[in-house]
C-alpha cells in the first residue's frame, strides 16, 4: 500500500514540515547517477519553504569487483554529488567514513535544503562495530 506518512514537530516558535531521506546507492556509478537524478526530481516537487535532509550511504566512488569485493577511488569531484548539489547544500565532511580490507573513504554525507543553517557536525567513530562511521550533524531550523 503506497501510503504517505508524516510527522509534525512542535517548534517554540511555530512547525515546520522536514522531509528527511536516507539513502544507500548503489555500488556502480551509472545507478547512483540516476538514483541522484531521481532524487532531484523528487525535491523538486517540495515546497521551498519546507526542509530537507538526506543523509546516507552515497558509496561515491566505490565499486564492486564481486561478491563482497569492493575498490574505492578517491576524487576531487565525484558526478552523483554535483547533481545533488543543484538543489542543496553539502556537508563539508571528508574524513574517511567507509573501511574494508580493500580499501576506505568518505562515502557518507548528508544534503540539505538551503533554508536551514548548518551548526555543527562531525564523523564518529564505531570502534568497528560497523565498516561505517556514523555522521552527526545539527541545523538551525
Amino acid at each position: 500500500m503506497n501510503k504517505e506518512e508524516f510527522y509534525v514537530i512542535e517548534f517554540p516558535y511555530g512547525t515546520a514540515k522536514i522531509n528527511l531521506f536516507s539513502v544507500h546507492l548503489s555500488t556502480y556509478e551509472d545507478e547512483r547517477i540516476l538514483a541522484c537524478k531521481e532524487l532531484n526530481r523528487i525535491i523538486s516537487k517540495i515546497d521551498k519553504n519546507e526542509i530537507i535532509i538526506v543523509g546516507g550511504d552515497f558509496n561515491v566512488g566505490v565499486t564492486r569487483l564481486g561478491k563482497g569485493k569492493y575498490t574505492f577511488e578517491k576524487k576531487d569531484d565525484y558526478e552523483e554529488y554535483n547533481i545533488l548539489k543543484k538543489k542543496l547544500k553539502q556537508l563539508p565532511n571528508n574524513e574517511d567514513t567507509w573501511f574494508s580490507k580493500l580499501g576506505q573513504g568518505c562515502i557518507d554525507t548528508i544534503f540539505y535544503s538551503n533554508n536551514i543553517e548548518l551548526l555543527k557536525y562531525e564523523t564518529i567513530d564505531v570502534e568497528k562495530k560497523s565498516d561505517h562511521s556514523i555522521i552527526y550533524a545539527e541545523f538551525n531550523i
